[in-house]
């Protein structure tokens, strides 16, 4: 995942490797036929993005970097549900092929980040900053993927797919705001997953 900064003055550091875990369901929509279906489930979405950034650093409450070099790698764990419409082709041999469109609906459960400080004469790392409360607490994503199922034996398959998951919320909350420009601070996040999993 990466995050696409939209407040002057911050920059993406590039991409960084994060993780969903959980269980999907597929609901046949046409009975007759399995072509058509309803994709929902419970997820557990790590993202993990880096940005680089100026601002006045609250080391503690006796403690502020005035105008310091950030660069803050954030962790932000998510509850997420998607709703979407995914369509199967009839069998090939042993393999249906499948394309996915829809939401990713997440709920903010965790946010952290390690911080690296630069000042002259001052660098220092922080580590396991809590961000919660400057991160937005939903996460609206377009999810989009294609894929196929390799058919084990009767119901049992193994479902491999390629997934672009595009979020256009806000990832953190009106309330944070950059305290040496005194600007609101804006970024969208999203990324690309490789999905693998067993049908049964």
């Amino acid at each position: 995942m990466w995050a696409s900064p939209k407040t002057a003055g911050y920059e993406s550091e590039g991409a960084k490797i994060g993780g969903v875990y959980g269980i999907g369901v597929d609901i046949n929509l046409v009975q007759t036929l399995q072509n058509y279906y309803f994709h929902t489930g419970i997820n557990a979405r790590h993202i993990r993005t880096e940005l680089s950034f100026f601002d006045n650093y609250v080391v503690d409450a006796n403690t502020i970097k005035d105008s310091s070099h950030v660069r803050s790698v954030y962790n932000m764990a998510y509850l997420s549900i998607p709703v979407a419409i995914k369509l199967k082709t009839d069998p090939f041999g042993r393999f249906v092929i499948f394309g996915l469109i829809g939401m990713d609906n997440s709920i903010c459960v965790s946010s952290k980040s390690n911080d690296n400080v630069k000042k002259p004469n001052f660098d220092q790392d922080f580590n396991k900053i809590d961000n919660y409360k400057k991160t937005f607490f939903l996460r609206e994503a377009l999810l989009v993927s294609v894929g196929f199922d390799f058919i084990i034996k009767g119901n049992t398959k193994a479902s491999f797919a390629f997934a672009f998951n595009n979020g256009f919320t806000n990832a953190f909350r009106k309330t944070y705001v950059n305290d040496l420009t005194k600007q609101a601070v804006k970024a969208n996040t999203r990324g690309f997953e490789f999905q693998f999993g067993f049908i049964f």
